[in-house]
């Protein structure tokens, strides 16, 4: 998996994969990020058993077979990232959202 993240990474950081160096530290750091998603994205998933635990286990099973399939999701999340205003405002009210329901669940 290691060497599959570092093509995916050569391929994301430069225009030719054979040329293109990537270091320890940014492999290390897309690591380390797609470690901290897959966990707050299960811990999310977690909470929802307030709700419905047959909800929960559909939630984290899916999750689950999305982090097989789909990893790894940050160079993917990189090529999509601008500085454009509009778009850290869409990040910005979607994390408050989270962060609201995560809360307001916490609370019931």
């Amino acid at each position: 998996m290691y060497d599959k993240l570092v093509e995916i990474l050569k391929s994301t950081f430069g225009a030719d994969p054979e040329k293109t160096l990537v270091t320890g530290a940014q492999t290390s750091s897309i690591i380390s990020a797609e470690i901290v998603l897959m966990a707050s994205l299960l811990i999310a998933a977690l909470t929802i058993r307030l709700v419905s635990p047959a909800l929960m286990i559909i939630a984290v099973i899916g999750l689950m077979l999305l982090f097989m399939y789909g990893t790894p999701l940050m160079p993917k999340l990189y090529k999509e990232h601008t500085d454009d205003l509009n778009n850290m405002m869409f990040y910005a009210v979607l994390t408050l959202a989270i962060i609201a329901i995560v809360f307001y669940w916490g609370a019931l």
